[in-house]
């Protein structure tokens, strides 16, 4: 019923077509996109080969960064906890977690993609510049509230935490590479929301690919570490960035959301690095930290 009120379906005759396609703004885009790249784009392993790929490509960029470029000032003087260094021992351990999942899930799962699922249909006419933005605009903000639901309960209750979530928390200070630090059962969530979620309403696969993209942009900007002078969250008090989440892995039981702040300041869950400063000194040191016993025998990496 929304689907059909916010983008009703229509039947073009060829002359409306041709106005139709003269008058989107995404058109030329979606011309050069996908004329000349129907074989690859209508294949089933192309969305798991684009996802894969803005990942590792982010790991690489930021990998380098971390690595080769972390004393230049724009690096150095922005990095969020400067007593923390990025080592290569450190993505190594991250790396060879993410290789695995892709082995023994990924890689099945797309393989089973490409002998089950159709070949995708590519229509002619480009999405609208308001379907692309309401429909990106309701996937932001469904997947952040859901994912804030799903992340804390895996905080609240022990057992899960434990089970699950701690996989992504044996990493105190994040880094990029560590975005993807994930137990098998939160990938399989994260990644089959992420990916599902765009089925509510009629969408276009060039909206489906810019999705995909923003999400995942915006999971390694909140995990890569530095708090720049141009970061979102200097502009927009409701979007958390990396300093939030920054927080919430050195101070678990805080910042549960994951992009925007709006539940977390609402149940009080939202704090920065000023706000323990001003604290007491014996309650900045236990703020937001689980007791010991509840972390007995997790793995930590830093």
């Amino acid at each position: 019923m929304l689907s059909a009120l916010l983008y009703p379906p229509r039947n073009y005759t060829p002359a409306e077509m041709a106005y139709e396609a003269d008058a989107r703004l995404l058109q030329p885009l979606w011309d050069k996109v996908y004329k000349g790249n129907e074989y690859w784009l209508t294949s089933s392993l192309f969305p798991p080969f684009y996802a894969l790929s803005i990942d590792w490509g982010f790991v690489l960029i930021f990998t380098f960064i971390d690595l080769v470029l972390c004393d230049w000032p724009i690096f150095k003087d922005y990095k969020i906890q400067k007593d923390r260094k990025v080592t290569w021992s450190l993505i190594k351990k991250s790396v060879y977690l993410q290789f695995w999942n892709c082995m023994l899930w990924i890689f099945p799962i797309a393989a089973a993609q490409w002998c089950w699922v159709p070949p995708l249909d590519l229509p002619e006419l480009a999405p609208t510049v308001f379907e692309m933005v309401s429909q990106i605009a309701i996937y932001f903000f469904l997947f952040d509230m859901t994912y804030f639901w799903f992340h804390y309960i895996h905080h609240k209750n022990k057992t899960l935490y434990r089970w699950c979530h701690s996989v992504h928390h044996m990493y105190s200070s994040p880094f990029a590479a560590a975005a993807q630090h994930l137990h098998p059962f939160e990938l399989f969530f994260v990644g089959g929301f992420i990916t599902v979620i765009p089925w509510i309403f009629p969408t276009h696969p060039l909206t489906y690919w810019v999705w995909f993209l923003i999400a995942q942009l915006v999971s390694y900007e909140v995990h890569m570490g530095y708090d720049f002078p141009f970061a979102l969250h200097r502009f927009f008090k409701f979007y958390s960035g990396a300093p939030a989440h920054d927080m919430h892995h050195l101070r678990p039981l805080t910042c549960f959301q994951p992009w925007l702040n709006y539940m977390d300041r609402l149940m009080g869950y939202h704090i920065t690095y000023d706000d323990l400063k001003k604290m007491a000194d014996e309650k900045n040191k236990r703020y937001g930290q689980y007791a010991k016993e509840d972390e007995e025998g997790l793995d930590k990496i830093n």
